[in-house]
């Protein structure tokens, strides 16, 4: 049987693909983005992979499957939609929008066995989002969708991102997605309440549900039941890596940022799971500090910045490392980066997290085998 041959575009580091590079049954046809750095860095980690650094808004379907030599069975992506973060100008005429058109003519064009998309919540409220659904049934697919919060699947962050997966109605039954794995009864740090407190009694809370995902559930599924297996913390998630700046710690991208005296005197004075008494002006977990015992916010590609959300380390004074916001978004410690702490951060914090793209590699593989 010819192996299920994967593309994904809009690639960045393939953490969509991640997940099928361990399944038998698939082979990586073709990565795509436009992005140098991307590009340079997964061929550091995996110098055989097909990585095609283009442009694709001037690329057509048939010069993707030539590239991916041969027919495309499933098709992964994360067009950017940066006009519809919930942490941006949220302007529906921001031309990175147009992405989303671009990702269905692959899609439609291509008709491969399934579709995977990942994006920002406030798109499934979008027409973009409504023309792209009603394109892909009449392309013949079937579809599921929800905003996936990736600690109900495992990871330590609440990120929060929608989720499509689509199945060819010839290829398999409508996909359904995985019900949450985890949450148990566990106590965590509560940023807002500053206590230990029950998942169950306080899941808006401990879970971050942005307002962004409160607007959709009309629309779309936010599924918040939670699994069995406890959501591993803060402490569990960064613990075991080599000393800061150690040679090993040097090796891993584990090294101190170059903070202001001012900064870090200013954050010093911060409490664990606390926050800067003048930050409260600015997003709620600005100037934040993490609290061990505490789940992490989504990271960002500005982790270093403390103005940008709770990104200080819970007992040290400092952001955290480049690796440590690897090891929260679950990339492996032997995915290295390369080159400025800067550059490597932006891969790190564009990247998918590792728990949100299992629930669609799960839901593909139940669909197709």
């Amino acid at each position: 049987m010819r192996k299920l041959r994967v593309a994904e575009i809009y690639a960045g580091i393939a953490r969509t693909w991640e997940p099928f590079r361990h399944w038998r049954r698939c082979e990586l046809g073709l990565l795509v983005d436009l992005d140098p750095l991307a590009r340079d860095t997964y061929l550091d980690n995996f110098p055989a992979a097909n990585y095609w650094r283009r442009d694709l808004t001037w690329t057509r379907p048939s010069e993707l499957e030539a590239k991916a030599g041969g027919k495309i069975d499933i098709l992964l992506g994360c067009p950017p939609c940066q006009g519809f973060s919930d942490t941006g100008k949220r302007d529906p005429d921001d031309p990175r929008n147009a992405h989303v058109g671009i990702f269905s003519r692959f899609a439609c064009g291509l008709k491969p066995k399934a579709v995977v998309m990942e994006n920002v919540p406030l798109l499934a409220g979008s027409a973009r989002y409504r023309r792209f659904t009603r394109q892909l049934e009449k392309a013949g697919y079937r579809w599921t969708s929800a905003v996936i919060n990736a600690a109900l699947f495992g990871s330590c962050q609440t990120r929060q991102r929608l989720l499509l997966v689509a199945i060819h109605k010839d290829a398999g039954p409508k996909p359904e997605l995985p019900t949450s794995t985890h949450g148990g009864t566990r106590l965590y740090f509560g940023y807002q309440t500053r206590k230990l407190v029950p998942l169950e009694e306080n899941a808006t809370e401990l879970l971050g549900i942005t307002p962004a995902a409160q607007q959709l559930q009309a629309h779309i599924p936010v599924p918040r039941t939670t699994g069995r297996i406890p959501i591993p913390n803060v402490q569990e998630s960064l613990d075991g890596l080599p000393a800061i700046g150690s040679p090993d710690g040097i090796a891993l991208t584990h090294t101190v940022w170059q903070t202001s005296k001012s900064m870090t005197a200013r954050m010093s004075r911060v409490n664990e799971g606390g926050r800067w008494r003048g930050g409260e002006d600015h997003y709620s977990h600005a100037y934040g500090r993490l609290h061990r015992r505490g789940l992490a916010r989504t990271i960002t590609t500005y982790f270093a910045n403390p103005g940008s959300g709770r990104f200080w380390h819970p007992t040290d004074d400092r952001p955290l490392s480049v690796r440590e916001a690897a090891r929260i978004q679950g990339i492996d410690d032997d995915f290295l980066f390369q080159g400025p702490l800067s550059r490597a951060a932006r891969l790190v914090g564009n990247a998918l997290d590792a728990a949100i793209a299992r629930v669609g590699y799960l839901a593909v593989r139940q669909s197709l085998e």
